[in-house]
């Protein structure tokens, strides 16, 4: 039996999770010019929103992400809303770890779409769809703990607190990023 390969749309009740296509690029980077401001206040979670930022950047990540999404590498999706048919954020599993099982978790949301349960419902939604398919996998968030939105939705959504770790800023300045973790156990094997 063949393993399911990652799907390219997921509904989500408000939402359509698809992967990133050819010509999204210019409503990616309308959206992350919404949040950009905020998305820059967490450099490790967010490496990306660090460097500049344009429409044919944003075309370029768009296209390499439909590639690593056919080759099975990165499972990145972009939260269209079903309503509006706007851009309202983006998730997917950015890092896959084979040898490990360990799939890390990343989010963020747009601005206008912030405070109404948008991010929490995406990640409920493709974290049961991923254990349903893949029940060995491990899941993991990574988030600075001065970001408290996206730490609630890690724990909203059945995420456990792993491990925190203390790291320094290329400008010099300490700060921690917890470790959240939802499926098999990294050391038991035992599933949560």
């Amino acid at each position: 039996m063949s393993e399911p390969v990652f799907a390219q749309v997921i509904e989500t009740p408000r939402m359509w999770l698809r992967c990133p296509m050819p010509g999204d690029g210019d409503a990616l980077y309308q959206c992350v010019q919404q949040t950009l401001a905020q998305l820059q206040t967490w450099p490790d979670s967010l490496p990306w929103a660090q460097q500049p930022q344009s429409p044919d950047i944003s075309e370029d990540y768009c296209q390499t992400c439909y590639a690593a999404w056919v080759m099975g590498l990165r499972w990145p999706l972009l939260m269209w809303d079903k309503d509006m048919a706007q851009l309202a954020g983006s998730i997917g599993f950015h890092q896959i770890n084979h040898d490990t099982q360990t799939w890390e978790l990343g989010y963020w949301c747009s601005q206008p779409y912030q405070g109404q349960g948008r991010m929490t419902e995406a990640v409920s939604v493709l974290t049961v769809y991923a254990r349903k398919h893949w029940p060995q996998v491990r899941m993991l968030c990574r988030i600075d703990t001065r970001n408290l939105a996206s730490l609630r939705v890690a724990q909203k959504t059945g995420f456990s607190l792993d491990k925190t770790e203390s790291l320094v800023s290329e400008s010099g300045l300490s700060y921690q990023v917890q470790h959240h973790v939802l499926g098999r156990a990294l050391h038991t094997g035992q599933s949560d």
